[in-house]
């Protein structure tokens, strides 16, 4: 009888992950393409929404445990796109940045407070980070001063997407590389992460 450990097993294993990981992001794909073509008045969306996300999580999941099986040391695989951090304790505010990010061309992950941020940061190594600034646990200036002293995350260019404090706060200002305002237009947004994720913004990290 064969070993868990046996090489053969092993091959067929890393095999039949490699299948689960281009699966699931040919599925996140397939459901991204579905929201991209509903009409934003339909009851579908929402559930569309949902289930985009969890198929960005399932795909996560699967590069995951294939980087743990080939051996790489940061425990996941890098994206072949540019990696934005979203950080908002709105659940939906953050699944539909999220999404919108990944149909523009990005790699989204998420947190839903300062402190996860910090976390999740330090793990994906994200080019851009977009934080909200009032959150729970830890609020996104506090989450933006230990990101900019950690030598791990101090070069992750850091973007404020706040409605509950003025955008032309010293603090944000000198915390963060850019602070947009919610609502933003899907134009600025897209744009001002674009810059950043192009090594751009108005202040230095």
């Amino acid at each position: 009888m064969e070993g868990p450990f046996r090489s053969s097993r092993f091959d067929k294993l890393l095999v039949q992950c490699g299948r689960l990981l281009t699966d699931a992001a040919e599925h996140e794909r397939t459901l991204a393409d579905l929201v991209e073509r509903l009409d934003t008045s339909s009851e579908l969306l929402p559930v569309m929404r949902r289930l985009t996300t969890t198929a960005r999580l399932q795909r996560e999941r699967a590069e995951a445990l294939h980087a743990g099986l080939i051996g790489d040391q940061a425990g996941t695989s890098r994206p072949d796109r540019p990696v934005v951090l979203v950080v908002d304790d709105s659940k939906d505010g953050l699944e539909t940045v999220a999404l919108f990010l990944e149909l523009s061309g990005f790699h989204a992950i998420t947190a839903e407070n300062g402190l996860e941020a910090l976390i999740a940061a330090h793990y994906a190594r994200p080019e851009v980070a977009v934080l909200d600034v009032a959150m729970p646990v830890l609020n996104g200036l506090e989450a933006a001063k230990l990101l900019k002293a950690s030598p791990v995350t101090r070069d992750i260019r850091l973007m404020a997407y706040t409605a509950n404090w003025s955008i032309d706060d010293a603090a944000l200002k000198d915390a963060f590389s850019e602070v947009v305002a919610k609502p933003a237009s899907a134009d600025q947004f897209l744009a001002t992460v674009r810059q950043l994720a192009a090594g751009g913004g108005s202040t230095a990290n």
